[in-house]
């Protein structure tokens, strides 16, 4: 594994150490519309066509620079990967996903497709499940069959909020 920062949470550490072990792809979902500190970086990114927009063929399409970003960790250089754990300790923007590399959909395409849900009246919202807050709110609201549709083909799904590093399997449960 990469040399990585000495500050960095040390249960995200084991996280990134155990899911090379099990060969996982990993991803960062990261919310900008949270922090101009994660919009510097991740819009670099974006220019350089190393993200994907989960806003990227929808009617917010122009609001890229607000929306939620797909990012592969192996696309990113050490200190750009030493930069985001950085961040990650100082805004809750950020949720580190692994997947399988044999998964279908991929990410992007299941992200993206749990953008939008239907309220009762028949009409459609945002459902910001990309928001780390919002996650946690959502994995002690949704049932088990719900929590499994959100989270898809992701094996592992972390968010850093309140300075606390949680981390959920691919059911929704906590681990």
């Amino acid at each position: 594994m990469d040399h990585l920062h000495m500050q960095a949470d040390p249960r995200l550490i084991r996280l990134l150490s155990q899911a090379n072990a099990e060969q996982l792809d990993g991803y960062l979902l990261v919310d900008l519309s949270i922090s101009p500190l994660t919009q510097r970086l991740i819009l670099r990114l974006h220019e350089q066509q190393r993200t994907l927009s989960l806003f990227q063929g929808t009617p917010e399409e122009g609001f890229s620079h607000i929306a939620p970003h797909l990012i592969r960790w192996g696309d990113l250089s050490a200190t750009e990967r030493n930069q985001v754990i950085d961040l990650d300790q100082q805004v809750p923007a950020f949720a580190w996903l692994w997947t399988s590399n044999e998964e279908t959909p991929s990410p992007f395409s299941h992200l993206k497709s749990q953008m939008d849900m239907r309220l009762p009246n028949g009409d459609l919202a945002m459902l910001r499940y990309y928001d780390p807050h919002v996650w946690m709110k959502l994995m002690d609201i949704l049932d088990e069959e719900q929590k499994k549709e959100l989270i898809g083909p992701v094996q592992y799904w972390s968010v850093n909020v309140g300075q606390q590093r949680h981390v959920f399997d691919s059911q929704g449960t906590p681990i």
